[in-house]
């Protein structure tokens, strides 16, 4: 197999974070248990070429594997040099890691040329964008999904099961609280955080947690940014964005579902963990609370204070015999995708199998939906926005 890999930032080499990154390090994870014949990461400029080696070049020594990683810079021209290097290789896949605005140009040139692809959240920043994919995806006939893996966290699936079994009874209302290290819009997102929000970047993971959970479909959409922390560091965005979204029951459309968000990117650096999360479901029978940030393990040292680890996203962990795997919920997002690929190259899955199972372009178009109805309701006086039937 041969994997693109599209942006070299935080979250593919681990820039700007105390861990690993997770996309490479998946890929060299699952080099062990299945031949990945090349891996290249593109990126705008060549500025990010260390950063890619230093994180393969960690990788292979902890892991104890060899895997081959090339680099391209794109430059100023960045779609056309992509079709370019698309020429001079096939790829079986791709992984698009880049700013939420530039995710509808890229993913499209890499469906045009038939290769699968598992984008970063959101999808896309609005439902138009979305729908055009999902049309291209279908044409082609190519594998498109998008990386939720919060699905794929053992807390949320526990949670699920039992609003599934009607153990809390229907569900009333849900409260969200997420919240950031001011260093993602100021060093981590600084060249792009203009163009994106809180809500759009990171409030969507739980949005798509209430849908899939749930079942529930977003009706409209109510939604307030404060601005004053950011603004005064020269960063015209919101340091905290306020949603309350009306779902319905697809079933009983008089069911209805009331979510709260309260999002923000200006905690201190010196908080205990990169991202405070936390939400509760309530319903007829009772209630459910989900403290994501305190997994029940806390560090303490002179160079880091203290500090929340959080065990289940995506680290090193050592076996028995001493040797390391690379292993996790974002892991299994990532390599989730791969796999799939593998069983679609080899004829085990379908496209149509597939759809039911994991969150594709189309499963995740109610996550868009409600990012696109925040951002006309924070651009319309926070008035009232309505989605229109997604199903």
């Amino acid at each position: 197999m041969n994997i693109l890999v599209i942006g070299a930032g935080m979250y593919v080499t681990g820039r700007f974070s105390s861990g690993p990154g997770s996309v490479l390090a998946t890929i060299g994870e699952v080099s062990k248990s299945m031949r990945i014949d090349g891996v290249t990461v593109v990126s705008k400029n060549d500025s990010s070429r260390e950063d890619v080696f230093i994180a393969v070049s960690e990788i292979n020594t902890i892991l104890e594997i060899g895997l081959r990683v090339d680099y391209e810079a794109l430059g100023e021209n960045s779609i056309e040099k992509l079709k370019t290097i698309l020429q001079k290789k096939e790829y079986d896949c791709g992984i698009i890691a880049l700013p939420d605005h530039l995710h509808y140009d890229f993913a499209k040139v890499l469906i045009e040329n038939s290769i699968h692809c598992l984008v970063v959240k959101p999808l896309t920043p609005t439902v138009k964008e979305s729908m055009e994919l999902i049309a291209l995806q279908k044409n082609k006939n190519v594998y498109g999904v998008v990386d939720l893996h919060k699905r794929y966290d053992q807390a949320n699936l526990l949670i699920k099961d039992a609003i599934q079994r009607g153990q809390i009874g229907k569900p009333q209302y849900v409260t969200v609280e997420y919240s950031q290290r001011i260093k993602i819009p100021t060093i981590a997102f600084a060249k792009w955080v203009k163009l994106t929000n809180i809500f759009q970047y990171l409030g969507v993971h739980y949005v798509d947690m209430i849908y899939f959970m749930t079942g529930y479909h977003p009706e409209k959409v109510l939604a307030v940014g404060t601005k004053g922390k950011l603004t005064e560091l020269g960063i015209d965005t919101y340091d905290s964005i306020h949603a309350l979204i009306i779902w319905k029951n697809p079933g009983n459309e008089t069911e209805k579902l009331v979510s709260q968000f309260s999002t923000n990117w200006i905690d201190p650096n010196t908080s205990s963990a990169l991202s405070d999360q936390k939400y509760n479901v309530i319903g007829t029978k009772g209630r459910i609370e989900c403290d994501q940030k305190y997994r029940g393990i806390e560090l303490v040292n002179e160079d880091g204070g203290i500090q929340t680890l959080n065990p289940y996203f995506s680290k090193y962990h050592s076996n028995a015999k001493g040797k390391k795997s690379y292993t996790g919920y974002d892991f299994e997002s990532i390599s989730q995708f791969i796999n799939d690929v593998q069983d679609l190259r080899s004829g085990n899955s379908t496209l149509e199998e597939l759809d039911n199972l994991r969150p594709t372009f189309k499963e995740s178009l109610g996550s868009t939906a409600v990012v696109d109805a925040v951002n006309r309701s924070l651009n319309n006086n926070s008035n009232w926005e309505f989605i229109d039937d997604l199903s």
